[in-house]
């Protein structure tokens, strides 16, 4: 190392410091060297005792004014100008993130100084701004998010994205959760520790342990073999996190994956991606849901269109976090009671009443034996309860269980209904 000190790579020019948590300011070091922090009207000094440091400031609400933030040892300076203090979040994830606005149908429309995006990656350095940069490069479904943020909450919003095309989910698991879940650590034997970690390893030297509001997690498309082991690496990856940012509630916000024929995959195995991110979702404090079931395209795995569920995001991060709006989530299985005539499922998360879409109850399915499945014809539906007549011995029932399903059961403000099945 040439410098005193390095900053690390979310340290940059216009760079967003999230409100009310105590900001810090870390990267590497050579060992016994005086360096000096000045943030407003706050300082602070500290001499090194090893290869890394890291200093914390007291909180600051949200500052919409620009400010400098000066880092200085004898030998190197440092000022990160025009930064604002407001909200931040991470992106994580796979092609639904990482799809760029000038791929998508959506163009840079909003111009203002308090929206910015840091890009996680190697190749991208900096903040950008909205009114400043071209944003054709950055994700569509962040913009998106972000305006929308912004329009409602007028604070400074502050997007960082990790994502990659072809990511898996071994992709955002540390080195040593892969280490203790046996079957995982076989599935990823094959790949080498930065073909199977580079999004996890990527985030870890670039922008933990900044201070986020919350983070949005939109992944699975491409990890319809391993849906056996999801469920698992998801809740493992939610803890890992928690603990490297240091904040054990942090809101986390999983998008459920989207609709698509893909050609490869089976109906259960796409399925059970979905069931299981509503189940970790489900477990989680401060885990929410956000279904996109409903807006994929059976021919494209990555829609072009992310305004509807830019739109359903944020309406659920207002709700959950901003306490404005409500019913913003969509309604999922929560129990189910046998009669002898009849079985009732009682749903969860959204107490609005369920309507059929085409008035013929569309998406349920039943087997005697577990392995054939033939359609439910007579359901009825009341407020939010679901009503099935039982005249057969069912094994098992199905809701929604399709690589593309058709989404007809849905809330009186159009939220699908989640797929789930009943084993009996």
């Amino acid at each position: 190392m040439k410098s005193n000190f390095v900053l690390a790579d979310v340290f940059n020019d216009n760079m967003v410091f999230q409100a009310g948590k105590p900001i810090r300011i870390f990267g590497k070091c050579k060992k016994n060297i005086e360096i000096n922090f000045k943030l407003l009207e706050n300082e602070i000094s500290i001499k090194t005792k090893n290869e890394t440091f890291m200093v914390e400031f007291p909180s600051i609400e949200e500052r919409e004014a620009s400010f400098s933030v000066t880092i200085q040892s004898k030998k190197d300076k440092i000022v990160l100008y025009n930064c604002v203090i407001g909200d931040v979040y991470l992106f994580l994830g796979g092609m639904n993130i990482s799809m760029p606005l000038r791929d998508s149908y959506h163009n840079q429309d909003y111009d203002n100084l308090s929206l910015r995006f840091f890009c996680c990656s190697n190749e991208d350095k900096g903040w950008l701004i909205t009114d400043k940069s071209n944003f054709e490069a950055c994700s569509a479904l962040a913009y998106l998010f972000a305006k929308g943020m912004h329009e409602v909450i007028k604070s400074p919003i502050g997007i960082i994205k990790c994502s990659h095309q072809d990511s898996r989910i071994f992709s955002l698991m540390s080195k040593s959760d892969i280490e203790v879940n046996n079957e995982i650590k076989l599935l990823t034997s094959k790949y080498s520790n930065e073909e199977r970690l580079p999004l996890y390893s990527r985030l870890k030297d670039c922008i933990v342990p900044h201070q986020i509001k919350a983070i949005i997690f939109y992944q699975g498309e491409n990890d319809y073999p391993y849906y056996s082991v999801y469920e698992n690496a998801l809740r493992s990856i939610i803890k890992s996190l928690r603990f490297d940012f240091d904040d054990l509630k942090l809101p986390i916000f999983i998008i459920q994956i989207a609709g698509y024929n893909h050609p490869e995959a089976d109906d259960y195995s796409v399925s059970m991606i979905r069931i299981a991110q509503a189940k970790v979702a489900a477990e989680k404090e401060e885990a929410f849901l956000v279904s996109a079931i409903d807006f994929g395209d059976p021919e494209m795995i990555n829609p072009k269109d992310k305004h509807l569920v830019a739109r359903r995001l944020s309406n659920v991060v207002l709700e959950k976090i901003y306490k404005i709006g409500k019913n913003n989530t969509s309604p999922t299985f929560f129990s189910y009671q046998i009669f002898p005539d009849k079985i009732t499922i009682l749903t969860k998360d959204n107490y609005l009443n369920l309507v059929s879409k085409s008035g013929q109850y569309l998406g349920f399915s039943y087997s005697i034996n577990g392995i054939d499945f033939y359609p439910i014809n007579d359901i009825t539906i009341t407020n939010n309860i679901i009503e099935i007549k039982k005249d057969k011995d069912f094994k098992e029932i199905r809701y929604g269980i399709k690589k593309f399903p058709i989404c007809d059961i849905i809330t009186s403000n159009n939220l699908p209904l989640l797929p789930f099945q009943i084993k009996f």
